[in-house]
């Protein structure tokens, strides 16, 4: 493996800068938080499906152009990781087609369960759910050729076993894409939550065997980023 793939988290922060400083224990311990209760404490996942798929939500409104900026061909094999209720599911089905698969990946299981549903009801014959760990999405090595990671980067509470498992998902060649809050756009609420700006996910996940292929830029987006990386 590549020197670069195996450093620590800690020697990473030291060599990047303020940009990449800033995602230490308590951004770890503030994940911690969320997971617990996206895992442990939903109430309603009906209704916290309607929230989290309102058209007034960015990543909700650009999806098809999101889903586009990939790039999947037909027959692909795409991770959804961070799938919550299953947004991105039918729009990912469709595009890989029949002969593809999506691999819906959550450490939910509540929100495992009402995805199942939703495959059943909307007859996604192509869509496996997987109720996974915080420390990795358990998928089989070189099982994908894409992982889309949607407004969850910021809830791993381990991002470099994470990133290590991604990579061993992906084919050769294969991309990461990761579409998470903009902290730069200066909304206080994204702050509170996203401990890295959009240079500090760069510097952390090309710090873990991967290489930028493209910084996304999508019309009419103001509080999100999309890059792409393709595995080294």
């Amino acid at each position: 493996m590549r020197r670069l793939a195996v450093l620590s988290l800690m020697s990473v922060l030291a060599a990047s800068g303020p940009a990449l400083a800033q995602h230490g224990h308590g951004a770890t311990e503030r994940s911690a938080a969320m997971n617990r209760t996206w895992s442990e404490e939903v109430a309603s996942v009906a209704e916290t499906a309607a929230r989290f798929e309102s058209p007034e939500r960015e990543v909700i409104a650009l999806r098809p152009a999101i889903i586009d900026s990939l790039g999947l061909k037909s027959g692909a094999r795409v991770a959804d990781v961070g799938a919550g209720t299953g947004a991105y599911l039918k729009p990912l089905a469709e595009a890989v087609g029949p002969g593809g698969h999506v691999f819906a990946v959550d450490i939910s299981a509540p929100f495992a369960a009402f995805m199942r549903d939703r495959v059943q009801r909307e007859g996604l014959s192509n869509v496996t759910v997987v109720l996974s760990r915080t420390d990795s999405p358990t998928l089989p090595p070189a099982s994908v050729e894409a992982i889309l990671v949607v407004n969850t980067f910021h809830h791993f509470e381990a991002p470099e076993a994470m990133l290590a498992h991604f990579r061993a998902a992906l084919k050769p060649g294969g991309q990461l894409a990761i579409v998470d809050f903009d902290v730069a756009q200066g909304h206080a609420g994204h702050r509170e939550v996203v401990a890295l700006d959009r240079a500090g996910h760069i510097a952390l996940i090309q710090s873990q065997g991967f290489a930028l292929l493209e910084d996304v830029r999508i019309e009419g987006m103001k509080e999100n980023f999309v890059l792409r990386f393709v595995r080294r």
